[in-house]
């Protein structure tokens, strides 16, 4: 135990300690030895989530916080003397297509864990697959509040914060100064939109506003202008829009800035692939788990790290799915040093306790995994974004911060997982 954290700590902690291993191997220096495995069998990850498409961007980021977390324990002698390997293959952004890539990769290329996803949809179906082997599943970055409830399973770990865990504390934020608290759902046809609207309901009746409205949009928005003549034709005081991706940066876009001196827009989650590279558009309110100049321990080392490997692209500075993916991976890594083993059951048990210092996760509370849904328990951010075109990195502005308990999402609470008697054992 003792050990791993302080694998952790060369990348939270300042000064030496983030020096000679990390800085010669983001320079790929000649004179470094290379690492040495104890053991000739790699342990295989297998990264999964969409190339192309709306998600593109967000699964570049993803993949490099997954390896940079891989890179911590390989530089160290691999996992239980094992070099870490990791592989990506692309499920499409069709469930369907996504089950058969999760079910290839475990009968044919024998991965030992799976991680990523980023849709919720590709999430489900490829999750269920796991479950079906007992593979674990790491998702890194998908967001719909179903994968905590309905889409859990015991081989199937969340740790991106979900729109639930938003909405409750962006709607009161919202609502509280509006005289007649009229509310539009704006629903993203698919997982995550339909999943999120649900969760806003309860929400929105607790914040004493009223639904007038909801608009569907289909997953390839095929106009943003029409939308919004609908939206604005309802007259709401609240706009909750369950949009992701490009659609939500189609969408943003089409949008007079002066319209929010009068009217709210909730994003629920907006992640740093849909702000960064579009400085100039507003977005009003929105969480947030994480961002690159927090004050919190350990963060500017993180930020520092990610630049020099990665300064040099369009994504630069590094945003809160990159975190995610690197502190997932690295939870599961350390969990399998902490068993001593690769077998499932043992690794399940141990994450299903496991637990960060608010230092490991760089954010304002210690962060813990629920045992119930399988979910991450974490520090959460309501933010705004106002363009600063000569420096986008400065755009993003929090407004609030809200504690694990605070954000809870209640129906977790009461998710049922499969037992370990109908998981089967899985030992890579």
């Amino acid at each position: 135990m003792r050990r791993v954290r302080r694998r952790h700590s060369t990348i939270l902690r300042a000064g030496a300690l983030f020096g000679a291993a990390i800085l010669i191997c983001a320079t790929a220096s000649a004179m470094a030895a290379p690492p040495r495995f104890e053991r000739d069998t790699p342990i295989i990850i297998a990264h999964v989530a969409p190339i192309v498409g709306r998600f593109a961007m967000h699964t570049e980021d993803d993949r490099r916080g997954v390896e940079m977390a891989v890179e911590d324990f390989n530089m160290n002698g691999g996992v239980l003397g094992r070099e870490v390997i990791v592989v990506s293959r692309d499920p499409s952004m069709d469930p369907v297509r996504a089950a058969k890539v999760a079910e290839e990769l475990i009968t044919r290329s024998k991965v030992s864990f799976m991680v990523g996803a980023l849709d919720s949809g590709v999430a489900s179906a490829m999750s269920k697959v796991c479950q079906k082997y007992g593979v674990i599943f790491i998702n890194t970055n998908s967001s719909a509040p179903s994968q905590a409830v309905e889409d859990a399973h015991r081989t199937k770990f969340v740790f991106d914060a979900n729109a639930a865990n938003y909405n409750r504390d962006l709607l009161h934020y919202a609502l509280d100064d509006k005289p007649s608290k009229r509310v539009v759902l704006l629903v993203e046809d698919d997982v995550f939109g339909r999943s999120s609207a649900e969760t806003a309901r309860p929400y929105i009746a607790e914040a004493h506003g009223q639904i007038v409205g909801e608009i569907s949009v289909p997953q390839a928005m095929p106009d943003p202008a029409d939308v919004l003549g609908r939206v604005a034709s309802l007259g709401a005081d609240v706009v909750v829009a369950a949009i992701t991706g490009d659609n939500q940066v189609k969408l943003m876009a089409q949008i007079n800035p002066d319209v929010f001196n009068t009217q709210s827009w909730i994003l629920g989650e907006a992640d740093w692939e849909d702000l960064y590279p579009t400085p100039g558009i507003y977005r009003p309110l929105f969480g947030i788990t994480w961002n690159w100049d927090f004050k919190t321990p350990g963060t500017a080392e993180f930020v520092e790290r990610y630049r020099r490997l990665y300064g040099h692209t369009r994504m630069d500075y590094p945003g809160h799915v990159t975190h995610a993916a690197y502190l997932s991976t690295w939870a599961l890594l350390t969990t399998i040093e902490q068993a001593g083993t690769t077998d499932n059951h043992a690794i399940i048990k141990r994450l299903e306790h496991f637990k960060f210092t608010a230092q490991e996760r760089m954010q304002d509370d210690p962060a813990f995994m629920d045992p119930v849904s399988h979910h991450l328990q974490q520090s959460t951010y309501i933010a705004t974004w106002k363009p600063n075109r000569d420096h986008p990195e400065l755009s993003l502005k929090v407004l609030a911060h809200f504690t694990p308990e605070a954000a809870r999402y209640e129906r977790e609470r009461t998710t049922q997982l499969e037992s370990f008697e109908e998981t089967p054992h899985y030992a890579p």
